[in-house]
């Protein structure tokens, strides 16, 4: 990568830290995958209970691999489920001690954005866990709510649905049409600005990873 543009990622990087720890979101800088998840799993303890949202970046960071090698019951949104069990899953997520997830977008104004099909993540990024550990590549950082809505629509969410398997326009056309699809998966819009309760960790990488 060139000089230059590891410079402004860097930047972007210590802008999108120094905002969201003002809006009280504690917030780590580490430059590669293997760095991010060394620092994720060392916040998390023995014994504990750990769910995740399912995420591309956790499972390309290594973390839920090296989570299943641990002493912690741990539960995996990535892993194939049933309806019944995926239900399951999301619901157990309110009572883990640590829920593992990335975040659609980070802007550089201080905010999580995120987008759900069924809420289960946002749900859970915001209320019950003891501890939430949002880890994003420095391509999800962005200046601000418009331009997160931006990725999201563009970027994100079609590339999801192509994952996925759903049957919406946006796998066709690679960006949101607002539909009224029954596959569709931007139901829930959610901003987390704040941490009142100083539950989240957001742990920012220098390298790329996830939609």
């Amino acid at each position: 990568m060139d000089e230059n543009v590891k410079t402004i990622i860097r930047l972007h990087m210590e802008q999108a830290k120094k905002a969201l720890e003002a809006h009280h979101i504690k917030t780590y800088l580490v430059k590669d995958k293997q760095e991010a998840c060394a620092l994720a799993s060392s916040m998390i303890k023995d014994k504990e209970k750990v769910s995740d949202g399912g995420s591309m970046t956790i499972s390309e960071i290594g973390l839920s691999q090296l989570l299943k090698s641990r002493d912690v019951a741990y539960i995996s949104h990535n892993e194939p489920l049933s309806k019944e069990e995926s239900e399951k899953e999301a619901h157990a997520a309110f009572n883990a001690d640590t829920f593992i997830c990335s975040s659609n977008a980070v802007t550089m104004d201080g905010a999580l954005i995120n987008v759900d099909g069924h809420g289960n993540r946002v749900a859970a990024m915001i209320y019950g866990p003891n501890q939430v550990i949002v880890i994003v590549g420095s391509n999800k950082l962005v200046k601000n709510e418009k331009q997160a809505k931006k990725r999201i629509q563009e970027v994100a969410a079609p590339a999801n649905c192509v994952r996925l398997h759903r049957q919406t326009p946006c796998v066709k056309l690679g960006s949101c049409q607002d539909c009224e699809s029954k596959d569709r998966i931007c139901n829930f819009y959610v901003k987390i600005d704040h941490d009142m309760y100083d539950r989240i960790r957001v742990i920012i990488m220098e390298e790329e990873a996830g939609y």
